[in-house]
C-alpha cells in the first residue's frame, strides 16, 4: 500500500493501466492469479472479469483452488487448458466438462490432455469446433481422434507410448499436417516418417522415436526422398533397431537433405556401428552439408567394437580439434568404456545417480579438469548409497535418497534438497526431521520407505513445510495409543499411505484439515471392502463415515480394485484461503 497526496491508503497496483496488469497476468497461471490477487481491491477485480488470456493448469491442482477457477473464470477468457485425470485429480475432466461445455471455449488455442478417463470420450466430441486451437498435446495416440478435422494445427506432442497404441498408428494419416510447424512422437514407423515429411512441408521441429524390426526400415529411413531440401531447423531422434546396425553413413544420407538445421540431437539406444564413433568423419559432414547447426548432441549405443582400431584415446582424440572445442560452448563428449556408450555433456550426462558409482576420469572425457564440476552440477537427484568422502560437491541435488544413516554436508547443498526418500530402517526419526526442520528449508516433499510406528515422533516438532507425504510402505494404525499423524504434519495437501482398514481412511479425512488428495491402499480389510462393489456406495460410505465430506460434499473419487485396493481421493481443503498481505512493491524473478 502507498498513500495518496490525501494521505489516504492506495493498493500500488490500482495506479497502473490495465494494460500493464494484463501484461503481468500473462507469466501466470490462472489459480496463481486468482490466489494472489482476486479481492485485492474492486479495480483489480474488474480487470480479471475483462482479461481474456488466462492459462489454465489443473495438473495436480488442490480441489479449493480448481473450485475458485470454476467459479471465477469463464469458458471464453482462456487460451490454454491443462487437464488431468490421474490418480490426484480423479474425474477432473469430466467435472469441467459438466459445468463448462467444450465448444463454449471459443479463444482456446492450446489444451494438453494428461491420463484422460477412457470413459471421458463424449466430453471432447465438439473440439472440432474450436476454430483457433493450434496446439494439441496428449499422452496416446488413442486422443488423435479428436484433432482429426481441425485444419490449421500447428503443433502436436504426443509424450508418451503404451501397448495399446500399436493399433492407433493409422490414426496419423487421417491428420492434416499442411500447417504444422512442431512435431513430438513417441514412436513413429519409418513408413509414417516418410508420410509425415511429405505431408508437412511448413515443419521446422520434429521429435521422434524410431523402432525398426527389419532391415528394410532402415534403408527405408535413410532413403527419404523429397524434391526440395526439408526446413528443418529442430531435429531431435531417438532409433531402436533390432537387426542391422545403425551407421553414420545412413544419417548422413537422411540429415543431407536438411541444410537449415540449427539444433540436432541423435540417440541411438541398440545397434550403433563402431562408425559413428568417428568425429573426423562427423566434423567433415556438418561443414559440408550442416553449416547452420550450433548445437549437436548425441548418444550412441555401439555394439561389436573392433577394440584395437576403437579405444578409448583413439576415439577422443578425434573430438578433441577446434571444431569440437572451439565454439560456445564448446561440444565436449565422454566415452564409457564398460557400456560402449558415447554421449556428449552436458545434455546427457547423468542426471540420477549414486553417489558410489559417481566418478570422471580424465581419459574418458574431452572436458577439461577445471570444469569437473559441469559434470556434477546437472545431478539433480542423488542416492547416498555409501559413506565415502569425495573431493567434490553436489551443488543442484533435488531430490534425496538416503540408503544410508549418515549425511555428510561437505559433498551436498540440503538447502536445495525439496524431495527425500528414506530407505533405511536404522534411521532415528527424531533425529531426521531435526536435521529436515533446520538444513532442508526446501523440503516439501517426504518419502518414508519402511515401516515405523508414529510413537516415534510422540515429542517431535511439527513439520510445517511438508506437503506431500508418501509413507507406502507404513502400516497406520489409528488406535489411541498411537500419535497423531496431523500433529507431526498439519498441512498435508497430498497423501499416500497404507492403512489396514476403512475406518483408518475415514479417520484420516477428518484429521488432515489440507488434505486434498489422498491415495489410500487398504489391506487386511476385506469384509469391507467386498461391500464396496460400486463407487456410489463408496461416495454414501464417505458422506456416512467422515464429518468433512459430509459437510462439503465436492468430492470425487476412484475405486482401483483390479490388483490390490486402492482407493484415490480429491477433495476441497476444510481451511479457508488464507488472509492475503499485500506490500508496496512487487518483486520479479
Amino acid at each position: 500500500m502507498i498513500l495518496s497526496p490525501a494521505k489516504q491508503p492506495i493498493f500500488i497496483l490500482d495506479s497502473l493501466p490495465k494494460e500493464i496488469i494484463y501484461t503481468i497476468f500473462d507469466y501466470f497461471w490462472a489459480h496463481d492469479i486468482l490466489y494472489s490477487f482476486l479481492d485485492s481491491s474492486a479495480y483489480i477485480n474488474s480487470i480479471i472479469l475483462t482479461y481474456h488470456n488466462y492459462h489454465v493448469n489443473f495438473k495436480s491442482i488442490l480441489k479449493r483452488l480448481f473450485d475458485l477457477v470454476c467459479c471465477s473464470i469463464r469458458s471464453n477468457q482462456i487460451t490454454s487448458l491443462i487437464l488431468s485425470d490421474d490418480n490426484e485429480t480423479p474425474c477432473q475432466s469430466k467435472i469441467y466438462f459438466s459445468l463448462f461445455p467444450i465448444e463454449e471455449f471459443i479463444n482456446l488455442r492450446a489444451i494438453r490432455l494428461s491420463d484422460i478417463e477412457n470413459g471421458n470420450r463424449t466430453s471432447f466430441t465438439n473440439i472440432h469446433q474450436l476454430k483457433y486451437l493450434n496446439y494439441f498435446e496428449t499422452d496416446t495416440l488413442s486422443h488423435l481422434w479428436m484433432i482429426e478435422t481441425i485444419p490449421k494445427l500447428k503443433r502436436l506432442i504426443v509424450n508418451k507410448f503404451s501397448d495399446h497404441d500399436y493399433n492407433q498408428e493409422n490414426s496419423l494419416c487421417a491428420i492434416s499436417f499442411f500447417y504444422l510447424r512442431n512435431l513430438t512422437l513417441p514412436y513413429c514407423s519409418y513408413n509414417q516418417l516418410r508420410q509425415i515429411l511429405r505431408s508437412a512441408p511448413k515443419l521446422t521441429s520434429l521429435n521422434i522415436s524410431l523402432i525398426i524390426s527389419d532391415c528394410t526400415g532402415i534403408d527405408y529411413f535413410a532413403e527419404q526422398h523429397q524434391e526440395v531440401p526439408l526446413i528443418i531447423n529442430k531435429l531431435t531422434i531417438s532409433i531402436h533397431t533390432f537387426t542391422r546396425t545403425i551407421s553414420r553413413l545412413l544419417f548422413e544420407r537422411f540429415l543431407s537433405r536438411m541444410p537449415y538445421l540449427q539444433q540436432l540431437e541423435l540417440n541411438v539406444i541398440s545397434g550403433g556401428s563402431s562408425n559413428l564413433l568417428e568425429g573426423n568423419q562427423w566434423e567433415l559432414f556438418i561443414q559440408k552439408y550442416l553449416p547452420l547447426l550450433f548445437a549437436f548432441n548425441f548418444k550412441f549405443k555401439i555394439i561389436n567394437i573392433d577394440r584395437n582400431n576403437y579405444h578409448t584415446e583413439n576415439i577422443l582424440t578425434q573430438f578433441r580439434s577446434s571444431f569440437w572445442l572451439n565454439r560456445n560452448p564448446a561440444w565436449y563428449v565422454t566415452y564409457d568404456i564398460n557400456d560402449f556408450i558415447l554421449y556428449t555433456i552436458p545434455r546427457f550426462a547423468p542426471h540420477t545417480i549414486k553417489h558410489s558409482l559417481l566418478s570422471i576420469s580424465p581419459h574418458s572425457t574431452t572436458l577439461p579438469a577445471a570444469q569437473y564440476f559441469t559434470y556434477y552440477n546437472q545431478i539433480n537427484e542423488l542416492e547416498l548409497d555409501a559413506n565415502e568422502k569425495s573431493s567434490y560437491q553436489y551443488t543442484n541435488v533435488q531430490r534425496l535418497i538416503l540408503s544410508i544413516t549418515k549425511i555428510d554436508e561437505n559433498i551436498l547443498d540440503l538447502s536445495k534438497v525439496e524431495f527425500l526418500c528414506v530407505k533405511s530402517i536404522s534411521w532415528s526419526l527424531k533425529k531426521l526431521l531435526r536435521i529436515i526442520k533446520t538444513s532442508m528449508i526446501r523440503l516439501y516433499h517426504l518419502k518414508i520407505d519402511f515401516s515405523f510406528s508414529l510413537l516415534e515422533l510422540s515429542d517431535s516438532d511439527s513439520l510445517a513445510q511438508i506437503r506431500i507425504l508418501d509413507l507406502s510402505e507404513f502400516i497406520y494404525s489409528c488406535k489411541k495409543e498411537d500419535y497423531d499423524l496431523s500433529t507431526v504434519f498439519p498441512y498435508v495437501e497430498r497423501l499416500t499411505i497404507r492403512i489396514t482398514s476403512l475406518l483408518q481412511m475415514f479417520y484420516l479425512i477428518d484429521r488432515l484439515m489440507h488434505l486434498s488428495s489422498g491415495s489410500f491402499h487398504i489391506t487386511n480389510d476385506s469384509d469391507n471392502t467386498k461391500e464396496l462393489s460400486t463407487e456410489s456406495d463408496l461416495h454414501k460410505w464417505f458422506t456416512e463415515k467422515t464429518k468433512r465430506l459430509r459437510k462439503n460434499n465436492s468430492f470425487t473419487y476412484r475405486l482401483d480394485s483390479q490388483s490390490d485396493f486402492w482407493i484415490h481421493l480429491w477433495m476441497s481443503s476444510e481451511i479457508e484461503r488464507p488472509k492475503k498481505v499485500f506490500y508496496n512493491y512487487l518483486i520479479f524473478i
